[in-house]
């Protein structure tokens, strides 16, 4: 069994929003130089502000964001169960997912 790629930070973290980082702020037609990213950690319950170039770690951008997709759809089934379910509680936003 391999590891998920970039598993360190997968088991703790979880991307909410993502936006361009333009070479000039002022300007949304400039050159685009990098990915900000809203990041939401639920073992610490809060949320920083983050490069992407600092947490993709050995990740494609493409396999991050689908890898985020998959967590997000994940805590959608897991709001929808708690929605059902008066006594269930909704933390890890990975639970029950396949490593």
């Amino acid at each position: 069994m391999s590891e998920k790629k970039n598993g360190l930070y997968w088991a703790y973290n979880l991307p909410l929003q993502a936006w361009p980082v333009h070479a000039d702020e002022d300007d949304d037609s400039s050159l685009v130089t990098g990915c900000r990213i809203l990041n939401y950690m639920p073992r610490r319950e809060r949320s920083e502000e983050l490069m992407l170039a600092d947490v993709i770690g050995n990740q494609t951008r493409q396999e991050f964001f689908e890898q985020a997709a998959l967590v997000l759809e994940n805590l959608a089934r897991l709001m929808r169960e708690a929605g059902a379910d008066p006594s269930k509680h909704v933390y890890y936003p990975d639970e029950g997912m396949q490593p």
